[in-house]
Parts: C-alpha cells; structure tokens; sequence
C-alpha cells in the first residue's frame, strides 16, 4: 500500500486519470479512492502528510516533521497550509486540493532546478576545404524541443552533411536522440554550402523538402523546411548559441518555483537574472 500511494504521489497532473473537476477534490480523498481503500486509512494519510511536509520544508516553511497527522488533526499543519494557499492565490481553506498539492510538488522540485549546459556554437572547415563540421543548438519559433544540441558534418567528397541532434526536456531531463538526416549537396563553393534533404510522407502523397544553408565566412548555418507531412507551413531555424535557450528555461521554471516560497524566507532564495546580466557580472 506505501509504495503505491508513494508512486501515486509522484505523479504529475497532465497524468490520463486527472481532470479539471478532480483538481478541486481533497487530496487525501483522491489518493485514497486511487488506491482503492474506501475508508480513512491512517497509512495513506501519513504519507500523504509527508509528502505535503516535505515539499513544503523545500520551499522553507516552518512545518512540523515529528508528526504526520491530517491537517484536520493538526491546527500548526492547517494554519502553514493556509499560508500557502495564500501565496497561491486560492482559496484558504487549510486543506489542499489535488490541483494545489500539484502545482506544490511541482514548485518543490524545481526550485532545485539547475541549469542544463549546451556546447558552445562553432563552424570549422579543415585546411584543404572539403571537410566543414558545424555544432550549436537550433532555434526557431516552431521547434518542439529547444534545449538541444545537433552535430553537422560535411563532405565534398560524399557530396553530403549528416545531421545528428540530441535533445532534452526540460521538466522530465529525458534525452531524446532524434532520427539522422543525410542532406544531399547542390552547391559547395568557398563561400557557401547549400544542401537538401528530400523524402515522402508516409501518410499522405506529399514530400517534404529541408534545405541548409552554410555560410562559411560568417559561419552562420540557416535550415528550412516546407513543413511537416500534416502541417505544409514552412519554417525557419538558425544554429545559434545554446546558453541563452537553456538559461532561459531555468529561470523560468525556478523563478516560477520561487513564488511558492515561503514568504518571510524567499529573501534566501534570489530570483535568476536574466543571461545578459549575468555574462555581464562574470
């Protein structure tokens, strides 16, 4: 029973069961019908009031970690409840519901957040000219997983550039290797490396058709596309530097994470600047 309420407990809210409407419930009444026990349970009960406990102790509030009672039972536990509910901005009824136990986990994990590191951005071409490899992190306004890293290698040789790109998610730290894509050259010259990767899709009659552009002077590389077999609107991607992206998305989460602080201690907690001040400052 334990390490099922314990798992349940660890579940995010975009889970399959979780709606709107079981949001609002009590959270002991969620978890105790998830696990299948119809009456009070002092076993579910003491675990979920630990885990509340200590979620909370990691935003700092001053919650008693010597005893484990509902806060129904426990007046300190329900009035440190009803801080928090204050911070949130909900209801302040000293008991949380699923929604606010959620949104409590979720901060408590990613005040701890740190941030991913991305290679830096760089183009090489090797002495004779027929070699150029390129690394960075893509970026564009239509793409799915920004924290990423992708390898280009080209050579004039095989008249092609393979492309290997790695990303992550932010919230989960899973590592996604994504399919290789060999690019055919059409154009290679002192200045420039044009290359296309052509193929059909697999549901429909369509092709979709990738272009990259390298422009070995300014070492800059451009990728487009004419979109996706289920959406034919173009897009646009550059390979940049990857820190900003990954910084961002940390100051984000822990900025977001810190509202939730408790309040008299969030002056231990200082909020994450933005790249460009901290580059400036180190």
């Amino acid at each position: 029973m334990r390490n099922i309420v314990f798992a349940l407990l660890t579940m995010i809210a975009g889970a399959a069961w979780a709606d709107d409407k079981q949001d609002q419930r009590n959270v002991y009444d969620v978890l105790r019908e998830l696990t299948g026990s119809s009456t009070a349970g002092t076993a579910v009960d003491e675990q979920v009031t630990a885990r509340i406990k200590r979620h909370m102790a990691n935003l700092l509030y001053p919650v008693d970690l010597s005893s484990f009672a509902r806060p129904e039972k426990d007046a300190k536990f329900r009035n440190v409840i009803i801080l928090l509910q204050e911070q949130m901005g909900a209801p302040q009824t000293g008991i949380l519901t699923w929604g606010q136990f959620d949104r409590l986990a979720e901060a408590a994990h990613d005040i701890e957040a740190r941030p991913i590191g991305l290679p830096l951005k760089v183009v090489v071409t090797n002495n004779d000219g027929n070699y150029v490899s390129a690394s960075g992190t893509v970026a564009g306004d239509n793409l799915a997983h920004k924290i990423n890293h992708t390898r280009i290698e080209c050579s004039r040789s095989e008249s092609t550039c393979n492309v290997v790109s790695a990303t992550i998610d932010p919230n989960t730290l899973f590592l996604w290797l994504d399919i290789p894509q060999t690019y055919e050259i059409r154009l290679w010259n002192a200045q420039t490396i044009i290359a296309v990767s052509e193929g059909p899709c697999l549901l429909t009659s369509g092709r979709v058709i990738a272009t990259m552009t390298i422009d070995l002077p300014a070492e800059t590389v451009t990728l487009s596309d004419t979109g996706s077999c289920l959406d034919k609107t173009p897009s646009a991607y550059n390979l940049i530097e990857g820190f900003p992206i990954a910084w961002k998305s940390y100051q984000e989460k822990t900025n977001k994470a810190r509202v939730l602080v408790y309040e008299p201690a969030q002056r231990l907690i200082p909020p994450v600047q933005d790249a460009s001040l901290r580059q400036k400052r180190h």
